[in-house]
């Protein structure tokens, strides 16, 4: 599973020597613009940091004067808004067409989006619900691109879209239906530290779409788990590598060290213009984030164990028996289309596997799934991923799945490295963010 960003990931020193300070501090301006795609499930952040969730957005049975006209409802309409900057159409109405529990994921969410007043030409409503089909369970999650707007004395200064995650229903205590949110997009761009361009990013986690550092609160213990209190993350890519690490991720609010200067951090309302100001005070201290135990990994197979062989179900028809593979190294990635740490894994899956060579295949087994929904997924996401999309022909049933059956997993994302002979090399249970280095050490421990 991802674990969420933490104190220790905020507060400690960052011992970075990748660039050079041979000149005296002066302030960094930056130009920073929307990326909505970032911190989606697969989004190049998701294995890097998790916004903790925003407000919850109460849902009313009475129609606001706002809405004028509307599509009809194959459910109850429950009402809502949501504002994203401080402009004049900051704020954007919407309903939630909610279904009974049985048919709950044909819910439906209309957005105002013009702000016109009518639904009817705001499309079907149509969701993609990534969660499971529980009762009583919240739908989502979802994510959305809304209108936000920046402004002062009441005219518009800048606007566009912001992406939402969106998880529809009643709260685990059974309270009122209401609308859990997370900021679902960051504020991206580059600063030049001493000569060289470095890329940065900002996340507000208030899901409001400000970015004024003043109007947000240092990380602690105590408020971290609040719901609705207000925190800001930055990210420096500082020793310029592509990739924003673990020793990389700065709370905004504190002043943060690069290289042999410390900085702290000034961005305007609308996150587009950031400022690293030189400071004499004391820099945050960051350390790589805990590690997960590795416990549940001794409950799978272990090294040495020749894997049990199966036959499983190729994406557009035929079949693939493991064993076919000999010869070859193989990832065995067992997933589903409704595991949201499996997708969140992927794309370090994909890193992890392309450093590793040619002779390594990775499989991914979709397991404990419904087989229309992995051949809804995989055309809607074939180009990102290059592993070999494969059924396990039992579908939901979990007592007769290769997974649960022959290979003792629980929970997944469960992966199991294979090494040429057919042996397994190592079990791995679990994804542990980007900085999860056990595949990695895996497939390096494979004798060739």
């Amino acid at each position: 599973m991802i674990l969420p960003l933490r104190l220790s990931h905020l507060r400690l020193l960052l011992a970075l020597v990748a660039l050079p300070a041979a000149l005296p501090a002066e302030p960094v301006n930056g130009t920073l613009v929307i990326d909505n795609d970032c911190l989606d499930f697969d989004g190049e952040l998701s294995g890097r940091v998790m916004p903790r969730s925003g407000p919850a957005l109460p849902l009313s049975a009475e129609r606001p004067a706002a809405i004028r006209k509307e599509p009809a409802y194959r459910g109850t309409p429950r009402y809502g808004r949501i504002r994203l900057g401080n402009g004049p159409r900051a704020e954007t109405h919407f309903v939630v067409d909610r279904m009974p529990d049985d048919r709950r994921t044909e819910t439906r969410v209309f957005f105002d989006r013009d702000h016109d007043g009518d639904l009817t030409n705001e499309g079907d409503g149509a969701i993609s619900n990534h969660g499971k089909s529980i009762p009583g369970a919240r739908v989502g999650p979802n994510f959305f691109r809304l209108p936000v707007s920046w402004g002062e004395n009441g005219r518009e200064t800048s606007g566009g879209e912001f992406c939402v995650m969106f998880l529809i229903g009643a709260d685990k205590a059974g309270g009122a239906d209401s609308v859990l949110t997370r900021a679902a997009a960051a504020r991206v761009g580059h600063v030049t530290i001493a000569g060289q361009k470095v890329r940065v990013a900002l996340i507000e986690t208030g899901c409001d779409a400000l970015y004024d550092v003043a109007a947000a609160v240092p990380a602690t213990r105590e408020n971290f788990a609040q719901r609705g209190t207000k925190h800001m993350t930055l990210l420096v890519d500082a020793d310029t590598n592509g990739e924003f690490g673990a020793l990389e991720v700065f709370d905004a609010c504190l002043p943060f060290r690069i290289g042999n200067n410390t900085y702290g951090l000034r961005a305007s309302a609308d996150g587009a213009r950031v400022e690293f100001i030189p400071t004499d005070r004391p820099p945050q201290v960051v350390t790589p984030p805990a590690r997960a135990p590795a416990s549940k990994d001794s409950g799978l197979l272990p090294q040495g164990t020749p894997a049990p062989d199966f036959t499983m179900d190729r994406f557009g028809g035929g079949q693939l028996r493991l064993s076919e593979l000999r010869g070859k190294t193989v990832v065995l990635d067992f997933w589903a289309t409704w595991c949201i740490p499996c997708i969140r894994a992927m794309p370090h899956v994909q890193k992890t596997v392309a450093r590793a060579g040619d002779d390594v295949v990775w499989l991914g087994l979709c397991v404990w799934d419904d087989r229309k929904k992995f051949d809804l997924w995989v055309p809607a996401n074939d180009s990102k991923y290059s592993f070999v999309k494969v059924f396990d022909p039992a579908a939901m049933d979990r007592s007769t799945s290769i997974a649960s059956r022959l290979y003792k997993v629980t929970g997944i994302p469960t992966i199991y490295v294979i090494g040429p002979d057919g042996n397994i090399v190592a079990g791995l249970s679990g994804y542990l963010g980007d900085d999860d280095d056990r595949l990695s050490k895996a497939l390096a421990a494979v004798k060739r």
